[in-house]
């Protein structure tokens, strides 16, 4: 699965902005996952309040079930700013 990252996101990835992950069963693997592979950092951030959203396949987590949202390995997951956070 890919996972892209958008604006000030990329600040907590290195200036990354894609990431292949490996097969997490949800949204919430993946963010450990992450933090594996970026740090603390960027998983507190991720966790944060009012500080980005998810879409999987284009829908926003509210629609798929959360931090629970079950994941494939096709799946396209962005992950985006809120307009103030940063």
């Amino acid at each position: 699965m890919q996972v892209f990252f958008y604006g000030s996101v990329s600040g907590y990835t290195n200036g990354e902005k894609l990431y292949n992950a490996k097969d997490c069963a949800s949204v919430r693997e993946l963010i450990y996952e992450l933090n594996s592979f970026y740090g603390e950092r960027l998983r507190e951030f991720l966790l944060g309040e009012d500080t980005c959203f998810f879409l999987v396949n284009g829908k926003g987590l509210m629609l798929t079930g959360g931090m629970e949202t079950k994941l494939s390995p096709n799946d396209k997951i962005e992950v985006l700013p809120f307009a103030d956070a940063g």
